[in-house]
């Protein structure tokens, strides 16, 4: 293969990247004549979500119906194994991954230490997945580092990554250029099993890419260019019978709620060389395909692994059909795989050395009781608002800020009660497990401070009050310390009617929105967020205009001067109530040192300091009426 043989936007490396065939002694033979029938089982998003959610405390996965979680590896691993056995007297199966496997747990935040994602995929049988855009948030050189770690330990799924180019001479990317020139990631690949040839490429979408925060250097050409060649390259020359796209583009949802439509449904109109799509990015749970052009089928699972897809293609000559199509819960209807859990027990010890020991935690930790859910619903603004108000709350007692901000988005699990309702470290750090620190290599977003005018507030509340189809009210703008009145029926960029500063305790006032005031309002946030604050001049093409300041009004000029504690250990770093099991206090004191207040710490931290009953006991999460004041008023 040839450079010119792909497309004249190349991406990878050189033709030493990028092909790869997978064969057996058994598969060796060419697809014979007639019908023959195969399986996909397929997950996207499963965001390092290595334990069952609802809570931690909870997952059980080697008893039945006993608790409520759904996901966790130890059983997607047992059902993974129980289809492929089932299905493969049919035909030959491939185990397929439609991205975004890492960041999202406590599990991707030491992904680069563990390599623990795709170590535990290759033990389950997959045979590739794909990059996603959450796969960068640790840069680069993490994601490379996280691909090598995993490598080191054995055999991996094929990484398939068509259209991200490695190709820039930055130092970051170094990592990725080797791991693209040894074929680790490659552009495409193809598999021969059950004397069927199935090419198989991957994508990253245009909406995708927007949140790709931390690729860097790293660039992503045309999904639909890039597929289009994919598709020649598959067909001529490497003769697939079957084309595959595990795409991380996505679907979106119509006016009237129907999931008909989308980046990967657009994908497939315009190359319709595509036989199959394995989708992800917008955690679409379909209970159906998507047939596009009457006969190419896009499907999606949802998240987290709570479901598995198994579906089963016949292929007739060039007469492709879809036999049947059916999302598996993994739930406690299923008993785990022991030798899967034993690796991700040997797996938390690393997590917690990692990631929390040098603020005293560890990933078992009890922390609080939830009396309640606390949900994380995007689409129901008050369903939201415990599990917001807590983590605005949190952000704002932590950095003094005159408010914390975050959007529906940004929370990426809810805190839910199951049946003891403890909430450990592991399911607090997954509702804000997210980007990447400052001067702190540890994951997770540093809290940054800017100071900005109410008319300046108001631009960024109209600019996160945009919606999105392909994600509905993710962007939905929350806050403490902030209460603001919009009327969407008004024209966009200004649906703000009223800015008030203040709270419960010490009243609400309103502020100056129009910019006739100068007056400053200091504006806690996750890193992660603030990077989106600062470009919406620039996605705006300036109809919203904003600085970020420090106190004295003068324009912020690096990240760093926008942290709350860039400063060296004192004993305000350190939790409330001592060091972590098993490290001393000066050891703590000393690994702090230079540390800033990680999104995820700031929680942690306020759950810790909140009231007990009695001395011993955990807190409870409040969630009466106060905890769930309103702070969002919309009219018209």
């Amino acid at each position: 293969m040839t450079q010119d043989s792909v497309s004249r936007r190349e991406f990878l490396i050189g033709s030493a990247i990028g092909v790869a065939t997978i064969a057996s002694a058994a598969d060796t033979a060419s697809a014979a004549e007639g019908k023959k029938t195969f399986t996909i089982l397929h997950t996207n998003d499963l965001h390092s979500n290595l334990l069952g959610m609802s809570p931690a405390a909870d997952y059980s996965p080697f008893t039945l119906h006993d608790d409520q979680t759904r996901g966790g590896f130890a059983r997607l691993a047992a059902l993974i194994a129980s289809r492929k056995e089932t299905r493969q007297k049919q035909g030959p199966v491939l185990i397929l991954d439609g991205g975004d496997y890492s960041m999202g747990t406590a599990f991707g935040a030491a992904i680069r230490e563990t390599g623990a994602e795709l170590l535990l995929l290759s033990r389950m049988g997959y045979d590739a997945t794909t990059l996603g855009n959450h796969d960068f948030d640790l840069g680069p050189d993490g994601l490379s580092k996280s691909i090598e770690v995993a490598v080191k330990q054995g055999r991996i799924p094929a990484v398939v990554a068509s259209n991200s180019d490695f190709s820039a001479n930055d130092a970051k990317l170094t990592g990725l250029q080797r791991l693209a020139k040894a074929g680790t990631i490659r552009q495409h690949l193809v598999i021969e099993r059950g004397g069927l040839r199935f090419g198989i490429f991957g994508l990253l979408g245009k909406e995708a890419v927007f949140y790709t925060a931390g690729a860097g250097a790293v660039t992503f050409p045309d999904a639909i260019e890039t597929a289009q060649a994919m598709v020649k390259l598959l067909r001529e020359q490497e003769r697939v019978d079957v084309v595959i796209c595990l795409s991380h583009c996505g679907l979106t949802q119509g006016p009237d709620g129907r999931i008909v439509d989308g980046e990967d449904v657009q994908l497939v109109k315009a190359v319709p060389g595509i036989d199959i799509v394995i989708g992800g990015h917008t955690h679409t749970e379909l209970k159906q395909p998507i047939l596009v052009n009457g006969r190419s089928p896009v499907v999606q699972t949802g998240k987290y692994g709570e479901n598995l897809g198994e579906l089963v293609i016949s292929l007739d000559g060039n007469q492709l059909r879809v036999e049947s199509y059916k999302l598996y819960p993994i739930d406690d209807s299923i008993a785990g795989d022991q030798a899967i859990a034993n690796e991700i027990e040997k797996i938390k010890t690393t997590v917690t050395e990692v990631v929390f020991a040098s603020r005293g935690y560890r990933i078992d930790q009890p922390l609080a009781v939830a009396p309640r859910d606390l949900p994380n619903t995007f689409t129901d603004i008050a369903a939201g608002t415990l599990l917001a108000n807590l983590v605005t709350d949190s952000f704002r007692k932590a950095t003094k800020a005159d408010i914390g901000f975050t959007a529906n988005g940004l929370m990426r699990s809810p805190l839910t009660r199951g049946r003891s309702g403890v909430q450990t470290v592991y399911d607090v750090f997954a509702v804000a497990p997210l980007g990447d620190g400052i001067v702190d290599t540890t994951a997770g977003s540093a809290l940054v401070t800017a100071y900005f005018t109410g008319a300046e507030l108001k631009a960024i509340l109209e600019f996160f009050l945009l919606d999105n189809p392909a994600h509905p009210g993710e962007y939905f703008p929350r806050a403490s310390g902030l209460r603001y009145t919009y009327d969407k029926t008004r024209p966009p960029f200004d649906v703000v009617t009223a800015v008030e500063v203040g709270d419960l305790d010490r009243g609400y006032r309103k502020i100056d929105i129009t910019g006739q005031d100068k007056t400053l309002y200091s504006l806690a946030c996750p890193l992660y967020l603030g990077l989106f604050i600062v470009a919406i001049p620039k996605y705006t093409k300036a109809k919203l205009t904003l600085v970020p300041k420090a106190k004295d009004g003068q324009p912020l000029k690096s990240r760093t001067e926008a942290l709350d504690m860039p400063r060296g250990s004192t004993p305000d770093l350190l939790p409330p109530r001592g060091a972590v099991d098993g490290a001393s206090v000066a050891t703590v004191r000393n690994q702090s040192a230079v540390r800033e207040i990680k999104e995820w710490q700031a929680i942690m931290d306020y759950l810790r300091d909140l009231p007990v009953k009695r001395p011993g006991e955990l807190p409870t999460i409040p969630v009466d009426e106060r905890a769930a004041e309103v702070r969002t008023i919309k009219v018209g």
